[in-house]
């Protein structure tokens, strides 16, 4: 019974028996700074790591956009080369198209450019949020914006492609992106 005494009165005092004589220190364990520290660093790289994920996502989708105009470029560019007897009416497209140019309905080359062209408007801008193509002649191709063009009427065949990316510039507007393809 004695020794109990003595064992709780060592315990006490900061030593305790489990199988052998172990003093506690001011060194062992983790103190609260050092764990603090730890999830400091570690919540700063976890920041960087979604920082730089956003910005992969962000750069395949645009990517993405780039691939699908170059796709319609190309598709609107063999209509051409199927059709050139109407390219004057893709270089001056109507505003409306008044007939359906498939199936068992028989076109002129005319109308069936305006009908093509109408339809691949459509699916690019269905394909690419609020994107827009032409056809014009351009000596310097890879000019123009959104709403300006800049096609200057000589030089070759020209396809642009203008669409806002995700993002945006120094002034706040979002980024403007442009596809070009020339026809030969």
């Amino acid at each position: 019974m004695g020794e109990h005494i003595v064992l709780a009165a060592q315990r006490k005092r900061g030593r305790t028996w489990s199988g052998g004589w172990k003093y506690k220190t001011a060194c062992s364990g983790f103190s609260l700074i050092e764990v603090l520290v730890a999830s400091t660093v570690f919540s700063l790289g976890l920041a960087g790591f979604a920082a730089l994920l956003l910005a992969s996502i962000i750069s395949s989708a645009e990517a993405r956009r780039e691939s699908i105009a170059s796709i319609a470029a190309a598709s609107l560019s063999e209509q051409l080369r199927l059709n050139p007897t109407a390219l004057d009416r893709y270089l001056n497209p109507p505003e409306y198209v008044f007939r359906i140019c498939s199936g068992e309905n028989l076109c002129t080359p005319e109308q069936q450019a305006d009908y093509d062209f109408r339809l691949w408007q459509l699916e690019l801008a269905d394909s690419i949020k609020n994107a827009r193509g032409l056809i014009c002649r351009d000596g310097t191709p890879q000019d123009g914006v959104e709403g300006d063009n800049h096609c200057d009427g000589a030089g070759p065949l020209v396809i642009k492609i203008f669409w806002r990316g995700q993002g945006a510039n120094d002034d706040g507007d979002s980024i403007q992106h442009r596809y070009t393809l020339e026809v030969s």
